[in-house]
């Protein structure tokens, strides 16, 4: 009958448009966000990490102009529009500089993770906007040093640098992952 085939092929339409429905619905695989950090040469991390402490744009651009490429060449083979490649190169930034920041903190005796639970970021947390690291987020990493057993006061002013640098490396990543997901 007319009917049934018509049917058939409105299911046949139907099922066609929805594989052709673009997949940015979906939140990203892992492995496409760590496409620019597997294809980094060696050292990218720590020099992104030295631009997030040092703010200096002359001494990063060689770092910057590197991670641009990365990113380009990812984002061509991911499609991202302009949006999102954007938000991609935001994201490598942050995740990249972590990488660089952790051992450092790590030799301040500072645990990277002891600031993502002071200030609720992470997989699972907040992760709160951020456009600068205020005294609030300071307050609270010191609040959690002393709970932690470390006296803030004997933190120095490299640590605190170095906390600094992974609070705004960190707001980076997020921020950026909530444009791509």
């Amino acid at each position: 009958p007319l009917h049934l085939k018509m049917r058939r092929a409105a299911l046949l339409l139907a099922l066609t448009l929805l594989q052709t429905v673009p997949q940015a619905v979906q939140a990203r695989p892992p492995q496409a966000l760590a496409c620019a950090v597997i294809a980094a040469p060696d050292g990218l991390d720590a020099q992104l990490a030295d631009s997030m402490l040092t703010l200096d744009e002359t001494r990063s651009k060689s770092a910057m102009d590197t991670l641009h490429t990365l990113v380009d060449r990812c984002a061509a083979d991911q499609f991202l529009n302009d949006k999102e490649r954007e938000a991609y190169f935001g994201y490598v930034l942050g995740r990249m500089a972590r990488d660089g920041l952790d051992p450092r903190l790590k030799a301040e005796g500072i645990p990277a993770d002891l600031i993502d639970k002071a200030l609720d970021i992470g997989p699972g947390n907040a992760n709160n906007p951020a456009t600068q690291v205020t005294q609030g987020d300071l307050r609270r990493v010191s609040t959690a040093l002393t709970e932690a057993g470390k006296d803030p006061a004997k933190v120095t002013p490299v640590g605190w640098g170095l906390i600094t640098a992974w609070i705004a490396a960190t707001a980076q990543m997020f921020d950026a992952l909530r444009v791509l997901d």
